[in-house]
């Protein structure tokens, strides 16, 4: 096997580009797993490259699903150092804070670790991790239990979640998908 390197520009015009985006949302809603009622997807971590990613993510999840913005309350947010409130929509998004609507949060580093949304239904992985630590705790975002989520009888409670990795991470780290 022959060693190949590619560079920054050449991997982001190939995998991190408009196209790719809208794909992976369209999955997301179409495949993820949505909340009780069905009629929206269920609590969503995207975890994004970097925060430009993060904001083409965003722009066009709004440009794509236009009906989730109204009332304005956001359904879909960054949650990332750049963003002035993070603290704020992790509250929100956790359920804690003042906008119950926030569903989708995309990520760069803020929600990798030490948060506890025992909601979450899918998880996006569209970055690159190596770190098998890191990417355990990623995973583990999910793995929180969340009795009656589906309703009140005890056959509706959280017993899975879905992960969508786009970057071959759960391979990287010989990781079995049915697991």
């Amino acid at each position: 096997a022959e060693l190949v390197n590619y560079t920054r520009e050449a991997v982001d015009k190939s995998v991190f580009n408009k196209d790719t985006d809208r794909r992976i949302l369209r999955n997301l809603m179409e495949n993820g797993q949505h909340e009780a009622t069905g009629q929206h997807i269920g609590k969503t971590i995207i975890f994004a490259r970097d925060h430009n990613h993060a904001v083409q993510l965003q722009r066009l999840f709004e440009e794509m699903y236009p009906q989730y913005m109204k009332p304005r309350k956001e359904f879909c947010a960054i949650i990332d150092n750049y963003v002035d409130r993070a603290e704020q929509l992790i509250d929100d998004f956790k359920g804690d804070g003042r906008n119950d609507n926030l569903t989708i949060a995309i990520s760069v580093d803020m929600l990798d670790t030490g948060i506890d949304v025992p909601e979450i239904l899918n998880l996006v992985f569209f970055k690159i991790v190596r770190s098998r630590t890191k990417f355990h705790q990623m995973i583990g975002r999910g793995t929180r239990l969340c009795p009656n989520i589906f309703g009140p009888r005890p056959d509706q409670d959280k017993e899975f979640f879905y992960v969508f990795d786009y970057c071959a991470n759960l391979e990287y780290f010989s990781q079995k998908p049915d697991g």
